[in-house]
């Protein structure tokens, strides 16, 4: 057996493969594959969620079914693309009508809010091995429409580094839920874990001029690493100017920031853009309102020429000891 590998490793050394198409892209390595057809350009993107890793065995089919599309969108939304459709595809251990039911109303109702209808898809059932049953899970592939498309490379040094909302809270949800911390899941942070709603019109905004963009699912320093690599540039990072929840401001510092550093599951945008752009996303913010407030998009760092360096208020560095999700980082040797 063969030594195990990251996510990341595993795709570029099995997967990326180079063989020249009549659709051209940028590549793999992006939320997004940009594909050129004719004088259109698509945004496209596979999403799969899995029980007991995206969402919990007990977890309410209605919100498995809005954030089964919503994590697609999200992808969609950090290449500024415009939803167009989606595919499903269904691996399930028994067809339970009232199970369906509710899942399929959480879908629609996603679909519906984004104009992104389903137009195909496949049904499976998984396999019963012993007393085991495999684990059911939901594919999309959705998508959209660009006029520039946003990807992960592109940043600029001296590039501003932006986030969206406040990052954390569905790692906050989760450890609760799990028991991993101590307290209570509030509506709020279950709603986080639950139900994320994709940045797309933000997405669509950044599209006109920020250098690089990537959705914040696997945690924001992993995502970020993702921009540094791909742009290959470095960064400087201002750790507690990341906006925090009530919530979460209420943990211990080391728990606050584990979550909003390599917690993930938040389907925030975090992206890249010249300091000339400074007002006019501040100008954005002000205009969208979100629950009766400014549209939260805080300013936490600057693109380097290398490395990454995590800072306190102070400008000291802080060691990095946080690291995003990786599939198969806990796997069994």
């Amino acid at each position: 057996m063969g030594p195990c590998l990251s996510e990341t490793e595993l795709i570029s050394r099995f997967f990326n493969f180079n063989i020249p198409g009549q659709w051209p892209t940028q590549g793999i390595g992006d939320d997004c594959a940009i594909i050129q057809v004719g004088n259109r350009r698509l945004a496209v993107t596979t999403d799969t969620v899995a029980s007991g890793t995206h969402f919990l065995p007990n977890a309410d089919p209605y919100t498995v079914g809005k954030k089964s599309l919503a994590v697609n969108l999200s992808d969609l939304a950090a290449a500024g693309a415009d939803p167009r459709c989606f595919f499903l595809a269904l691996s399930l251990p028994k067809s339970d009508s009232s199970w369906l039911e509710a899942f399929s109303r959480g879908l629609y109702e996603c679909a519906k809010e984004f104009a992104c209808p389903l137009i195909g898809g496949d049904t499976t059932k998984t396999a019963k091995i012993g007393h085991s049953q495999a684990p059911f899970s939901i594919t999309i592939t959705a998508i959209g429409e660009v006029e520039r498309g946003l990807t992960r490379q592109g940043a600029l040094i001296g590039d501003d580094i932006w986030v969206s909302g406040t990052v954390g809270d569905a790692y906050l949800a989760l450890m609760l839920r799990t028991g991993q911390w101590t307290g209570t899941c509030d509506s709020y942070l279950a709603a986080a874990m639950d139900t994320p709603v994709p940045r797309v019109a933000l997405g669509q905004f950044l599209s006109h001029f920020a250098t690089a963009c990537a959705d914040i699912s696997d945690g924001f320093l992993k995502d970020l690493g993702n921009i540094l690599v791909r742009s290959n540039v470095g960064a400087e990072v201002y750790v507690d100017r990341l906006a925090v929840s009530p919530q979460l401001a209420r943990r211990t510092q080391e728990e606050r920031r584990q979550a909003q550093l390599a917690g993930g599951d938040d389907y925030e945008l975090v992206w890249t853009a010249p300091e000339s752009a400074r007002q006019r996303i501040i100008d954005y913010a002000q205009k969208c309102q979100e629950n009766g407030q400014p549209l939260l998009l805080t300013r936490v760092g600057k693109v380097v020429s290398s490395g990454l360096k995590l800072l306190n208020n102070d400008g000291g560095e802080i060691q990095n000891t946080f690291y995003g999700f990786d599939h198969f980082a806990q796997e069994d040797v």
